[in-house]
């Protein structure tokens, strides 16, 4: 789209110039015209850095949930609208399981299937307006919680009150990627299960000492 657009203005600032200077060499316009195209890169490039960072955090793990992780194959399963179903805490648990053995997401996996299965991870869709404490769909004993009502809103909106920032507005992330829950001061992540997108929560050592996660988007 970008590229298309900034093909047009090319042509067009080139046969401004070629109308303005017909008497010049080819040479002339041709550095004129390198001198234009950077130009309109550098106001696109500026166009693109103007856009919402929770747009662009949205888009990017939109495309990195569509690309197949090393070993797992890709999955047709239909998205899961309900993140208090069984059927959620069982993609969920086995998504997780995936990943621990990615090279770069890996950690951060480990960290929330361990969170899952000490009863710890708190799992949001403000979209539905609904949070709720994960359970251990591999141990017989984990019961289901009950879930718990939030205050429905967007994506955008949600990630905004919850993703913490630092003093320059970029979004703090720990060692092993993950984001800072603001209201708890817990580890956070955003991402997708079948292509739903949701928000998960667990305690790191950056947590206030007995904080319990957030079951508000305020």
């Amino acid at each position: 789209m970008v590229n298309s657009i900034n093909s047009l203005r090319l042509l067009n600032t080139h046969n401004t110039m070629r109308t303005l200077y017909g008497g010049n060499t080819a040479e002339s316009d041709t550095s004129r015209i390198s001198r234009s195209a950077n130009s309109l890169a550098n106001s696109a490039y500026n166009s693109v850095h103007s856009n919402s960072k929770l747009s662009i955090l949205l888009q990017g793990l939109s495309s990195n949930n569509a690309s197949t992780k090393a070993g797992t194959a890709p999955s047709a399963a239909k998205p899961i609208d309900n993140i208090s179903s069984s059927d959620f805490m069982k993609a969920l648990n086995a998504k997780l399981k995936a990943s621990s053995y990615d090279p770069v997401s890996g950690q951060q996996s480990k960290a929330m299937l361990n969170a899952l299965k000490s009863g710890n991870l708190s799992v949001y869709d403000p979209t539905k307006g609904v949070a709720i404490d994960a359970w251990n769909p591999d141990d017989k004993t984990s019961k289901a919680s009950k879930p718990e009502t939030i205050e429905r809103g967007t994506w955008n909106e949600f990630l905004k009150e919850h993703l913490k920032r630092d003093g320059k507005g970029a979004l703090v992330r720990t060692s092993d990627g993950s984001y800072l829950d603001k209201a708890t001061g817990q580890n956070a992540f955003f991402g997708t299960i079948n292509g739903k997108y949701y928000y998960a929560t667990w305690p790191s050592a950056t947590a206030s000492e007995g904080a319990t996660p957030a079951k508000t988007s305020g």
